[in-house]
């Protein structure tokens, strides 16, 4: 009875994912500029290296109210997770492509969340401006 339930759980969730498939997010009003949404995960890359996009997607977290559970940086990598007020977990992970591009993606729950995950997306981009002017602005 259990191994059935189990397989039937496993089942549904399997179709679900199956079910989202892949779509393009607009992140911009000329739609130049696009995420991928491909089975329940947000995909997109971002101007900034791993460590400070990693900053900056724990500072969205606190931001966003979410309760963040991990964070295990690496030199080029990145992988982060936090609870959502409904108990839904968040992962996101940062992957350096080159010395000024990195991937992120982020995943809200089994099944994802392509607004949620959007809503956190910009937040991190927020704060990866807010950071880059930081450094770049107030000169002399």
């Amino acid at each position: 009875m259990k191994s059935s339930l189990l397989l039937g759980s496993f089942l549904a969730a399997l179709g679900a994912v199956a079910l989202t498939g892949c779509s393009t997010v607009k992140l911009d009003e000329s739609g130049e500029m696009r995420a991928a949404y491909v089975a329940g995960e947000f995909r997109m890359l971002v101007n900034s290296n791993a460590p400070t996009t990693a900053r900056a997607t724990s500072e969205a977290f606190r931001q966003l109210g979410l309760f963040q559970i991990r964070n295990d940086l690496g030199t080029y990598d990145a992988e982060l997770a936090a609870r959502t007020a409904l108990d839904e977990k968040v992962r996101v992970n940062i992957r350096e492509v080159n010395s000024r591009q990195t991937e992120v993606r982020i995943r809200v729950d089994i099944i994802g969340d392509k607004n949620y995950s959007r809503k956190l997306f910009d937040q991190i981009e927020r704060n990866l401006t807010v950071s880059a002017g930081a450094v770049t602005g107030g000169g002399w």
